[in-house]
């Protein structure tokens, strides 16, 4: 992702000769304005802003460095101090930072993720207090920095631009999705696209048991799963694009004999035995654990179903699909669900009732053997079980304008 210790190369021995490369601290680059231009953008309907800017010069002749950015939003058209989510009292902030961050000179900002940010800088508690349009100053900003995401140089802002957009009311903020993906992910490998959710991309998945901010939808997320010895993979924000990432460089506390860091300036993570693995993100610092998952996995199983009100509570129909064949044993299923009214919903395995799993908590939760009925809100979802956990989550499909 980042070619750091090529640069840290570039000044770190008195001897060099004189040749090489050195740090040289830009001034400035250039935002262009959205393809968009003054139209209205409708923060609930649409999915992404695409946003691109010149690279700036960080040696003094051109050399090839690959700097982080990140976007950063303001209502009030200032920046002077910034919003900090992890603060109470933000007195006097006039901007905040999203969450993703880049590594080329383009950018897809989510619009949830946009919209998330402006509810929380702005307080808003309420439908009413969202306004009908919102102009908001748009800036990127770009520094060198270690796999710790500590900045090396100074921060270097682009000019600004003014996105007019057409806010909305979140309530209770989804736990934010990272995917998984490599050679020993879902169904094919190292598989990047935008519409691979289930194929070539595996979700770490929410949990009953943890807590994640409202307003952000920040906490733990994780899979557990079959792995293959030799096999890599990472994790990547956005569908379709790889420069939001985690990978090797983020492992808290690895084990040296479950993983390790491959693919060189990629940092992928290597699995080095074959077993079960628990991989668990914690979508607001970063970090990431892999360990070995040791309890017994009894049972592997042919289908899965969602009976229902939807369906009349048929085991044999509604079949889910099998996300995981790249290391021979599936334990993530998959499945379209688009209700137009209100029910429940279980999940039950092998087209009987044997084995079931339901839970008290939607869109996402624990499930147990023979839980409670799912309630469900009509709507579009793409829907994703662990059967080894229990986990799902039923993830609310775009809407299209």
């Amino acid at each position: 992702m980042l070619l750091l210790c090529g640069t840290l190369a570039f000044t770190a021995c008195s001897d060099d000769n004189e040749s090489n490369p050195t740090l040289v601290q830009p001034t400035e680059f250039s935002l262009f304005q959205p393809a968009v231009g003054s139209a209205n953008v409708d923060l609930e309907k649409s999915q992404t802003i695409e946003l691109t800017w010149t690279i700036p010069t960080f040696t003094d002749f051109g050399a090839p460095v690959v700097p982080t950015y990140v976007v950063q939003v303001s209502p009030t058209g200032k920046f002077t101090k910034e919003f900090n989510r992890d603060e109470k009292d933000n007195t006097g902030a006039d901007y905040i930072s999203l969450d993703q961050t880049f590594n080329s000179p383009s950018a897809a900002i989510n619009t949830e993720s946009l919209d998330q940010a402006l509810q929380q800088f702005l307080g808003w508690e309420s439908a009413e207090d969202v306004p009908a349009t919102l102009p908001v100053t748009i800036r990127a900003i770009a520094s060198i920095r270690d796999a710790s995401f500590r900045d090396y140089n100074p921060i270097t802002s682009s000019n600004t631009v003014v996105l007019n957009t057409v806010p909305y009311f979140i309530i209770n903020v989804a736990p934010i999705v990272w995917y998984m993906v490599g050679n020993n992910i879902g169904s094919a490998s190292w598989s990047n696209n935008a519409d691979d959710a289930g194929k070539g991309l595996i979700p770490l998945l929410p949990s009953a048991d943890e807590e994640y901010d409202k307003a952000t939808g920040t906490g733990i997320i994780s899979y557990t799963g079959f792995m293959t010895a030799g096999t890599q993979f990472k994790m990547i924000f956005t569908p379709g694009n790889w420069d939001d990432q985690l990978s090797f460089e983020n492992v808290k506390d690895a084990d040296a004999a479950l993983i390790s860091d491959e693919d060189g300036d990629n940092h992928n993570i290597g699995i080095k035995k074959d077993g079960y693995y628990t991989i668990s993100v914690n979508t607001k610092s970063k970090e990431v654990t892999v360990e070995a998952y040791e309890k017994d996995v009894k049972k592997v199983f042919d289908t899965m179903a969602m009976p229902g009100t939807h369906n009349g509570w048929d085991v044999e129909s509604n079949l889910m699909t099998a996300c995981e064949s790249l290391n021979g044993e599936n334990h993530m299923w998959v499945a379209q669900f688009n209700p137009t009214e209100d029910g429940a919903v279980k999940f039950a395995a092998n087209k009987d009732w044997a084995d079931n799993w339901g839970g008290d908590t939607f869109p996402y939760g624990t499930g147990v053997g023979g839980g409670a009925d799912i309630q469900y809100v009509a709507g579009s979802y793409t829907v994703f079980l662990n059967d080894i956990t229990g986990q799902y989550f039923f993830i609310a499909n775009p809407t299209e304008e």
